[in-house]
């Protein structure tokens, strides 16, 4: 049975639903069980010759209209998503995309959403570290935009001025004794920004480590985070 036999069926289909015409209605003019339609609808069955002209006598549609083309241009925008070195090892050839695009296009059009959606985050965290760092990154193909992120730290070798200029101006503000305790710390966040600090006992399958509600203005700290 061809990829084409089967493709055929989903088509009927959605002329049949734009013409207002029953299942059962569709299958008797056609002379066959409305089970049986139901698989070729379904792409399941095989078509023959004599059974497609009735269908399409009964439908008032030509044979070229049932005729399965490729969307070139979601052809070539998944083959554009699948030429990333990720999926590298995968060897995806150009007939299975184009397999993939004429059997399953919505499919095909949620893979591009779910690339696009990745790449947007990819560049916001490339931007970002940019930003702080004030360097133009030359490449922004990282394999995860968390790799990113580490070769920033890396390359600073975790040290940032700014950043610690602040910890010790709040490390002055609570100490004790030449001390800060989580106490004193959670203490400075509540009078100096109104920010409460909650230990929480995350739900067994809600795991997390740390959660800032900025509209409540708390910090939620899993009671298995070490401080």
């Amino acid at each position: 049975m061809s990829q084409l036999d089967l493709r055929i069926g989903p088509k009927i289909k959605a002329f049949r639903r734009k013409l207002g015409i029953q299942a059962n209605k569709l299958a008797g003019q056609l002379g066959i069980s409305p089970s049986y339609l139901n698989l070729i609808e379904g792409g399941k069955r095989k078509i023959d010759g004599d059974l497609l002209l009735k269908v399409c006598q009964e439908l008032k549609i030509e044979l070229s209209d049932l005729a399965v083309k490729s969307d070139l241009n979601l052809v070539n925008n998944i083959s554009e998503l699948l030429d990333d070195q990720l999926f590298e090892d995968l060897d995806i050839l150009g007939p299975e995309i184009k397999d993939l695009v004429n059997t399953n296009p919505k499919i095909a059009r949620a893979l591009i959403k779910l690339g696009d959606n990745f790449k947007q985050k990819d560049h916001d965290i490339v931007n970002r570290v940019e930003n702080l760092s004030g360097k133009i990154i030359d490449s922004r193909k990282a394999a995860f935009p968390g790799e990113i992120v580490s070769d920033f730290l890396q390359e600073n070798k975790n040290y940032f001025p700014k950043l610690e200029d602040f910890a010790n101006t709040v490390f002055e503000k609570i100490q004790v004794n030449n001390r800060a305790t989580y106490i004193t710390l959670c203490d400075f966040l509540k009078k100096e920004y109104g920010i409460l600090v909650k230990d929480v006992l995350p739900e067994e399958d809600k795991p997390f480590s740390k959660i800032f509600n900025k509209n409540k203005r708390e910090l939620l700290l899993s009671d298995y985070v070490a401080l």
